[in-house]
């Protein structure tokens, strides 16, 4: 998987940004969404491992849907992170069964 630039999410676009110290107001954070200025901040420090990067861009990316849907989830950060996890693996294990994505000429299964 790639980190791409932006992400659409309800119809909004979000850039996808990197934040040096990013932090909670408490801790330093992997990653953070801004409801209000449309953006996604990964830490330029914290976890730059590609694959931790790339789950906490599912992380962000899943409590944007929720915020767009107006639900309420209890134990919210719980639910998401296991989301997150959960579909960044399934993608990575199936991407090019669920996608369209050539291969050269290997047929996708």
């Amino acid at each position: 998987m790639k980190i791409p630039n932006s992400v659409r999410i309800g119809g909004v676009e979000y850039p996808v940004e990197y934040v040096e110290n990013l932090n909670n107001g408490v801790n330093l954070a992997y990653g953070h969404i801004d409801y209000d200025n449309c953006v996604i901040e990964l830490s330029a420090t914290v976890g730059t491992a590609h694959e931790k990067r790339c789950h906490t861009l599912w992380h962000e990316i899943l409590h944007g849907i929720r915020e767009h849907a107006g639900l309420e989830i209890e134990n919210e950060e719980a639910v998401v992170d296991m989301f997150a996890k959960g579909i960044y693996q399934v993608l990575q294990d199936n991407g090019r069964r669920l996608f369209d994505i050539s291969d050269g000429d290997k047929v996708a299964d």
